[in-house]
């Protein structure tokens, strides 16, 4: 299951390794410089043709921030309108237009009511200690 929000453990993975990660939403990490350190096979910003090491400059026209891009990503969830990019790689500027509308996602383990807990049938302990 996916949502909007990330979980503490995302929140503190994403403090930690001070990056903004939008894996399952635009398919790319990004780096506190704003430098692209993962792209995900096939998400939407492969197919929009970026890769790692890419520069982001400026997302829908304004300065490049992790606030402005995530906010970009909410937004086009209610637009028809693409999440536009101005990025560089070495010195070439482009700007790029990433058809995504499904907002942020990020994954979540939750029980489906009426379903059987597999969970904790996986962390039960196997034997009682002796």
């Amino acid at each position: 299951m996916y949502v909007e929000e990330p979980s503490e453990f995302t929140k503190d993975d994403e403090k930690t390794r001070r990056i903004t990660d939008l894996s399952y939403s635009l398919g790319m990490t990004v780096n506190r410089e704003g430098v692209l350190s993962e792209v995900v096979w096939e998400g939407p910003a492969f197919k929009a043709g970026l890769t790692p090491n890419t520069t982001l400059v400026a997302v829908n026209g304004r300065a490049w921030s992790s606030t402005l891009l995530k906010e970009a990503v909410r937004q086009a969830k209610s637009s028809s309108e693409p999440v536009e990019l101005l990025v560089r790689n070495q010195d070439r500027f482009r700007t790029v237009r990433i058809d995504y509308h499904a907002g942020l996602a990020y994954p979540q383990l939750k029980r489906i009511e009426g379903r059987p807990d597999r969970l904790a049938d996986l962390f039960a302990p196997r034997s009682k200690a002796p």
